[in-house]
């Protein structure tokens, strides 16, 4: 019997054999192909001698018919899940016109149509070529809103149909509401020279905006809210070209996610008809322009200020869809979602999804989109989301990364630890077998746990 120090030389010799074979001779990986990390643990965990006896005792056959079989499955069950939501999303379709939701209602959206609709993705054209064409259509917008107020709005509200339009004309949110819960709640700690320009903000938008126009300030709070992230990931990057840091590249990537999910609450208030009035355009998208360089300039001085004004603005951002959830909670059940908004929170690729929700486990939050208040409720709390994160960004002893890429990182190490004890487990096994073919599923469910050894080979066939 081989004592432990006779055989730690051997497997160091075996997975020193094993890489060297691979660089002598690399292949395409095929699908019956072991990964290299799992053909590395197992080379380490396992003794010659326990090798040759699984070879002789384990019918490899037999358990490749059972993946087959258990891959085959799988394909099914996607198959099925296919087939369900193709059949919602025609049965949405069979519900008639009023019951369905475009991204065609707000200006922008019927001018240069939305993602989700457009088959061809491509770049834009050069910046005078767009500026241009883009001036000549909003001096027309501009000349009809002071020759009669709202005129430009009618277009979009025409396309309406009249059964939504007057639930939408029906809708309302309190400003002085929004004030209380904000003094109710615990105060976001910030210094004068932050809370003074978002007081300012805050009343700007309550004097533009008045209680019968939520979607309209909802559009306008989502075009600059964009800008923070825009912001952030711009100013990493210059860091990182000037080589001063480089340890928040993982931040760069929760930003834009960010960043992405905000856009998506901007496209389901332009689904709503947000952005009609030329008004409302132009002093959203120029006061987001001076919030990107504002938030630019904030954090040259210091990042956590640059954070902290964020925190305070998305702290109001909740108050505001909360007030307004709460305060229309009847008629919102009452009225579908924007399609926008389901393509957004029920995609098969949530990855992004995930991605800016750093204080909360993955996959943990998978929304259900039915009606327009589980749209607005949703969008209140992934600005809760935000707040979250632009706090722990503040602390310098916070560690922000990819929520994501710490999973699979924590997933892979722990695959690869339960690999090397199940590799030993079954060596074990099978030393102590003369003719009794080795049963892994036995060894595991005494072992380890119940299919463990299946699940690890799933997990990096998937990686």
């Amino acid at each position: 019997m081989a004592t432990p120090r006779a055989v730690a030389p051997s497997r160091a010799r075996v997975v020193a054999a094993t890489r060297a074979r691979r660089r002598r001779a690399p292949r395409a990986r095929r699908d019956g192909d072991v990964p290299d990390d799992v053909a590395d643990a197992f080379a380490s965990a396992t003794t010659r001698d326990a090798r040759r006896a699984i070879a002789r005792n384990t019918d490899v056959d037999a358990l490749r018919a059972r993946r087959d079989d258990a891959k085959a499955a799988l394909a099914r069950a996607e198959l099925a899940y296919a087939a369900a939501t193709l059949s919602r999303e025609a049965s949405r379709d069979d519900d008639g016109a009023e019951e369905k939701f475009s991204c065609s209602y707000g200006y922008i959206a019927s001018l240069r149509g939305c993602y989700i609709d457009i088959e061809r993705h491509g770049v834009p054209r050069g910046f005078l070529q767009s500026g241009t064409e883009n001036f000549a259509l909003e001096l027309r917008e501009m000349m009809a809103y002071f020759d009669a107020n709202a005129a430009e709005t009618a277009r979009a509200r025409d396309a309406m149909p009249a059964k939504l339009r007057a639930k939408m004309d029906a809708l309302r949110l309190d400003a002085n509401a929004i004030w209380a819960r904000e003094r109710a709640r615990p105060e976001i700690s910030a210094p004068w020279i932050l809370k003074v320009p978002y007081v300012a903000l805050c009343v700007m938008l309550d004097n533009l905006f008045d209680e019968t126009q939520p979607v309209q300030r909802f559009w306008f709070l989502e075009t600059v809210a964009r800008m923070p992230y825009f912001s952030y990931t711009s100013m990493l990057t210059f860091y990182e070209i000037l080589g001063w840091w480089r340890r928040s590249s993982e931040l760069r990537k929760v930003h834009f996610a960010e960043e992405w999910n905000e856009y998506h609450h901007l496209l389901v208030m332009e689904s709503l008809g947000g952005d009609a009035c030329w008004r409302d355009r132009f002093l959203g998208q120029h006061a987001a322009i001076v919030y990107y360089f504002v938030l630019v300039a904030l954090w040259l001085i210091s990042p956590a200020l640059a954070y902290n004004f964020s925190e305070l603005i998305e702290g109001h951002a909740v108050d505001t869809y909360g007030q307004f959830v709460d305060q229309n909670a009847e008629l919102l059940k009452s009225m579908p979602a924007p399609r926008i908004a389901i393509e957004y929170y029920e995609a098969a690729d949530l990855y992004l999804f995930d991605e800016f929700q750093t204080a909360r486990e993955v996959r943990s939050r998978r929304p259900q989109i039915r009606t327009l208040y589980d749209v607005f409720s949703n969008i209140r709390d992934d600005e809760g989301e935000h707040v979250n994160t632009m706090n722990a960004c503040q602390r310098e002893d916070s560690d922000i990364s990819s929520p994501n890429a710490v999973n699979a990182k924590t997933a892979a190490i722990a695959a690869l630890l339960a690999a090397q004890y199940a590799f030993q487990k079954i060596a074990e096994t099978a030393l102590t077998a003369d003719e009794v073919a080795v049963d892994v599923d036995a060894v595991m469910d005494e072992r380890v746990t119940v299919g463990v050894f299946d699940a690890i080979l799933r997990l990096f066939d998937f990686l």
